[in-house]
């Protein structure tokens, strides 16, 4: 299915959802997401200039603040949507977590022309965390957005014409990354 989920608030106060062909205007994209900390985020940001310059890539860098694995895609919306971030938020106060590591080894092309770090355990910890704020959403008006399984990966940098090409290589832990601290 190539359609996303619209999310709203009707005037009778009822939550409705709209199946919608992907629309590339659509400016706010709404998720649930780790973001990566210091000093990891600016180690990242250094890989992934590297990484551009070994492997002739040309496209755009993710902002170091930006940096993260998303966890649960609610959407690109027109308009900021502040029914759904409202509940969205509601939702992340019920998530109650200790810190843990994710291992990421793997550089790798991703959908859309993404250059990521993937985990070759697929992170355990993090697919249980995962299930966890799954559950959780499973029990409230954004259940459509549940996936049914996650790929834990960390966005680098987009080239459509160039990434599509990388072959997927280990990292070793001079040459790689990581970890990154929840």
């Amino acid at each position: 299915m190539n359609e996303l989920p619209s999310f709203g608030i009707g005037q009778n106060g009822q939550t409705f959802f709209r199946w919608d062909e992907p629309d590339q205007n659509r400016r706010h994209h709404v998720f649930f997401a780790v973001l990566v900390e210091k000093p990891i985020n600016a180690l990242l940001a250094k890989k992934r200039v590297s990484f551009r310059r070994e492997l002739g890539l040309r496209g755009t860098l993710i902002p170091e603040s930006h940096i993260h694995i998303t966890l649960v895609g609610l959407g690109y919306h027109q308009r900021r949507p502040a029914g759904l971030i409202g509940v969205a938020r509601h939702i992340g106060s019920l998530i109650q977590a200790r810190p843990f590591e994710v291992s990421l080894d793997r550089l790798s092309a991703f959908g859309g022309g993404a250059l990521v770090l993937r985990s070759s355990d697929s992170s355990p910890v993090l697919q249980a965390f995962w299930c966890n704020l799954s559950a959780v959403i499973d029990d409230s008006p954004l259940k459509p957005f549940v996936s049914k399984s996650i790929e834990p990966h960390v966005t680098l940098l987009r080239d459509r014409q160039r990434v599509p090409k990388v072959r997927e290589r280990a990292l070793n832990q001079s040459g790689g990354l990581c970890r990154i601290l929840h």
